[in-house]
């Protein structure tokens, strides 16, 4: 091949790779509240004294594992609603949570503030529940 015919074609490689890897307009779009919440979390700070791992699905539904103190967990369900940052819940037999949650999603971390006059922090990061936790809990229909 003669030695400008390389030159070229190895300049036209080179373009089209840098087309075709090269800045799609910018910053990727930015994930919403909701896409951020929707994964597996593992609580750090409580204001009890409790373990709990809880998955937010994007069918709106919820999966609450806790165990509080020494006992085994505990698997709640029921269905969560994202209304700008604040974020409210019913369990399985309809009823409430305790309160609504002003939440805040920094990277891996998850921030709940209850919006109760007590306004308790929770704080959870970001983890795959064990499947330890997911087989040897206890279902639990929420009732009072």
């Amino acid at each position: 091949m003669h030695k400008n015919m390389k030159k070229i074609l190895f300049f036209i490689s080179t373009l089209i790779i840098m087309v075709s890897c090269g800045d799609k307009g910018g910053k990727q779009p930015e994930l919403t509240l909701e896409d951020k919440l929707c994964t597996d979390w593992h609580s750090t700070s409580l204001s009890l004294d409790a373990d709990i791992y809880i998955s937010f699905a994007y069918n709106n539904t919820f999966e609450l594992y806790q165990k509080i103190v020494e006992g085994a967990y505990r698997l709640y369900r029921g269905t969560w609603n994202l209304e700008e940052d604040i974020l409210t819940g019913k369990y399985n037999d309809g009823e409430d949570w305790a309160a609504a949650y002003q939440i805040n999603i920094d990277g891996e971390t998850l921030t709940m503030t209850s919006k109760n006059d007590a306004a308790e922090v929770s704080v959870y990061k970001k983890t795959v529940i064990p499947s330890s936790v997911k087989e040897t809990s206890e279902t639990i229909v929420k009732s009072l």
